[in-house]
């Protein structure tokens, strides 16, 4: 009897924390890549668990394909990243019946994806887009709700994104989740660090000795450096290629004492984006000093990891037996993707 043959082209989404992005490969499909915006880390925080988003997310699911107009019979998958770790740790059991409504509803199989596999696509990402530009050991993405330091042999991940690491501090420092960290004093400002060499403190051990970071995510690139440029004196397009350890300990010297207006007015930002600038600002320079480095490298691009799970043919493996990949969550977590999907019953 002939084997069915497997879908000649794929479709893949990436479901981060503040939105759902899709790309497709293979005959018929195009290299659109639609998007749609949507916040799923506050829902979690206010311990809603992902209930109230979720016909928002399925509706993205059937959405994004039709937009971009690509044969419905390719073989479709879903990436969850940190929102969806979150989720998995906060309640397992209600992320499966959400999975289950998921797929049945979009007919997506989503898979809560590992961090060091995200950090592995976003390693692969700056290879393919840097070249030989890419001189360091290690690239650095800093999301909403995750970070990860990848490299080719080592990566580290902790739930320390943009969002995340803000709201840590603010329950920290302002016993709030939400607040301005503006006006802060010696004792607030050495509080914060000490927290953050806690959370890093199994960086040096998982990455080992001689780590070199590329910052490639827009909170270095298009925050903390822009800014520095200004508190510099030059213009923010004249940022440099690389942010020192003193560079950040002296821009954090300089903004914290002050006022959040007068952050703003300082690095020429918006009130909304400068209220995060000071918590990037010691994050970066937290992550510097776990690595031991004296040197931050940046790099601008779009960091898409969509390329990366379009070719993950164990991702797809799973996705096809999707029943069994749903077992496996259930006992072994997000590692569930690490185990074999060909050991399996067939579909």
């Amino acid at each position: 009897m002939a084997q069915a043959q497997a879908p000649a082209c794929r479709v893949a989404f990436d479901m981060g924390s503040s939105g759902v992005r899709a790309a497709a490969t293979g005959p018929g499909t195009t290299a659109a890549m639609p998007r749609r915006d949507i916040d799923l880390l506050l829902p979690l925080w206010q311990g809603q668990s992902l209930e109230e988003p979720l016909p928002q997310v399925i509706t993205h699911l059937q959405e994004l394909p039709r937009q971009a107009r690509w044969p419905a019979d390719c073989a479709r998958l879903g990436a969850g990243f940190s929102a969806w770790r979150l989720a998995w740790q906060l309640d397992g059991p209600r992320l499966l019946d959400q999975l289950r409504l998921l797929h049945a509803q979009a007919q997506v199989p989503v898979l809560v994806m590992p961090a060091q596999i995200e950090g592995r696509y976003a390693y692969e990402t700056a290879q393919r887009v840097l070249g030989p530009r890419l001189s360091t050991s290690h690239v650095l993405d800093i999301g909403g709700g995750s970070l990860q330091l990848a490299g080719a042999a080592s990566s580290f991940s902790a739930e320390l994104g943009q969002k995340a690491w803000h709201r840590r501090l603010c329950l920290a420092l302002r016993s709030t989740p939400s607040c301005a960290l503006e006006a802060l004093d010696a004792a607030e400002l050495q509080r914060a660090r000490n927290l953050l060499d806690e959370l890093l403190a199994d960086l040096p051990a998982q990455l080992g000795t001689g780590v070199r970071l590329t910052a490639l995510s827009r909170p270095v690139t298009r925050g903390v450096a822009p800014a520095l440029a200004r508190l510099r004196g030059a213009a923010p397009s004249q940022a440099v290629p690389s942010l020192s350890l003193g560079d950040l300990r002296w821009a954090i010297g300089q903004l914290a004492p002050l006022p959040l207006q007068e952050v703003a007015a300082r690095v020429g930002a918006a009130p909304t984006f400068a209220a995060y600038l000071l918590s990037d600002l010691l994050l970066t320079e937290g992550l510097l000093r776990a690595t031991g480095g004296s040197a931050l490298q940046l790099a601008e691009l779009d960091l898409n990891i969509l390329p990366a799970l379009l070719a993950d043919e164990r991702a797809f493996a799973w996705g096809g037996r999707y029943p069994c990949y749903l077992e496996r969550l259930a006992s072994k977590g997000p590692a569930a993707y690490f185990s074999d999907p060909s050991t399996c019953r067939a579909p």
